[in-house]
């Protein structure tokens, strides 16, 4: 839910209508569901707090190939492949690293990945490690999305504006504005490099309001880094996504970009205790993981 779809279908009006109007008559069940959306849904401020993906196919459809197909265009709709994969698939199977997630195909052959509906996603909307062990490898930010370590299909920030971000991906979208120094990271706001502004920063994105909120409430961020071809940044796995662990954030500071307008940064600093990040450089992922991620075009 958001504040437009409420706007735009009375949707709060609605809700109402089916389990409060006594001149009305609708079955129980209907109206106690009704009435769950709404306190849900009320309760979420309606969706006006959420981090939520601008100009992006949401988390639930489609997933472009990333090694080398394109998205299906508008009017090719995909179509289904004909069977899920089977339990035990070395890759789409229950062990494998693409466990819970499907493959589409358009009538022109392109394919896409998405959620398999009939496996169960855990939610990413939890602070704290989220049963996720430190080092844990994701082949996508899909697969990471389906496992509950990161809210957003495409995403670097998910959380709220209200009590913070829940995760984070470090990737090389930022590089020359970001400093990743492992144990501490100076992470840089959403739209950082579009300012032209000397004098103040760009108004603020929802999520960049959600670090904000996390500074304040100091609840602890899940940090995943993300590979990007030709990279500096010697923290960033060799393929696919790591998660690196609990950071959380302690500052927030005001750089210049490239130019010349002001961007907000966040200082990131990670727990202690956690699994060295040395380590998880040495074994995540792991030989096993990198044969099997050259092998997901072969699909099932």
């Amino acid at each position: 839910m958001t504040p437009e779809i409420k706007e735009r279908t009375s949707m709060e009006k609605m809700l109402k209508f089916v389990f409060d109007d006594p001149t009305m008559y609708y079955p129980e069940d209907m109206k106690k569901a009704a009435q769950a959306l709404y306190e849900k849904w009320r309760s979420e401020n309606w969706g006006a707090n959420a981090v939520v993906e601008e100009d992006v196919i949401s988390a639930d459809q489609e997933l472009a190939d990333p090694v080398s197909e394109p998205t299906a265009t508008t009017d090719e709709a995909p179509i289904v492949q004909s069977e899920l994969p089977p339990r035990d698939h070395p890759i789409f199977g229950e062990s494998g690293i693409m466990h819970g997630i499907i493959i589409f195909r358009s009538p022109a052959g392109r394919k896409t990945y998405r959620l398999n509906p009939h496996v169960p996603k855990r939610s990413a909307k939890v602070f704290g490690h989220n049963g996720i062990p430190v080092g844990t490898w994701f082949a996508n930010q899909l697969v990471a999305l389906h496992r509950g370590a990161h809210g957003m299909r495409i995403g670097g920030i998910a959380g709220t504006t209200d009590v913070g971000a829940y995760s984070i991906v470090v990737s090389g979208i930022y590089e020359d504005l970001d400093d990743d120094r492992g144990e501490t990271l100076y992470y840089s706001g959403s739209n950082s490099h579009n300012n032209d502004d000397p004098t103040r920063p760009a108004p603020s994105s929802a999520g960049t309001r959600a670090l904000k909120a996390s500074l304040r409430t100091g609840n602890p961020v899940r940090v995943l880094r993300s590979s990007a071809p030709h990279s500096q940044n010697r923290w960033l796995p060799e393929c696919g996504l790591r998660y690196d662990g609990l950071y959380r954030v302690t500052a927030l500071r005001e750089r210049k970009n490239p130019k010349g307008g002001l961007y907000e940064q966040f200082v990131l600093r990670r727990e202690p205790g956690q699994t060295p990040l040395e380590e998880l450089l040495r074994t995540s992922p792991t030989a096993q993981q990198k044969r099997d991620l050259n092998d997901i075009q072969r699909g099932y």
